[in-house]
């Protein structure tokens, strides 16, 4: 019997003492008022971990992206010699409030500027500059939004 004594003592001898070992292997975190601080869960972890990942990629995207990737700026259905083609077909107050002249004092200008030489480049017409001039004129934007409204580069606005 005493076989059996040693056995079943074994047993309650060593379920006593695991629960001071699994305290022994968990230290306890405590804050200087002497409560303790469980560390976060897991899930909660790598779900921040996860956000901030997303968030430095977007970042260096916006940043860097266009560099590498190119994309076109100037992707507007209407184009700056179709605009310039519905102000000279439309209600004739729409070029007068666009460009500050009549359609009729726009097509004077346009063949005087034809016989003091002036030509059309290879991609503006004589109508699209004299528009680009006008409503920067009428307007006082910048080149960058006048470049954006007739869909050319601020080195064409320029010109």
């Amino acid at each position: 019997m005493s076989g059996r004594q040693n056995q079943q003592d074994q047993p309650e001898s060593s379920q006593q003492d695991q629960p001071e070992l699994q305290q022994q292997d968990q230290p306890e975190s405590q804050q200087h008022d002497g409560q303790v601080v469980l560390p976060p869960p897991p899930p909660a972890m790598l779900h921040t971990i996860a956000v901030l990942v997303d968030l430095s990629y977007n970042l260096m995207m916006d940043h860097f992206g266009p560099l590498y990737f190119r994309t076109p700026y100037h992707t507007s259905a209407l184009s700056g010699a179709d605009w310039v083609n519905e102000l000279l077909t439309g209600h004739p107050e729409r070029i007068r409030n666009e460009l500050g002249v009549h359609r009729n004092t726009f097509l004077v200008l346009v063949e005087a500027l034809k016989r003091s030489g002036l030509q059309s480049s290879r991609h503006v017409s004589i109508e699209e500059q004299l528009s680009i001039f006008l409503y920067t004129a009428v307007t006082g934007l910048t080149c960058t939004h006048i470049g954006e409204r007739f869909q050319r580069s601020t080195d064409t606005i320029t010109k």
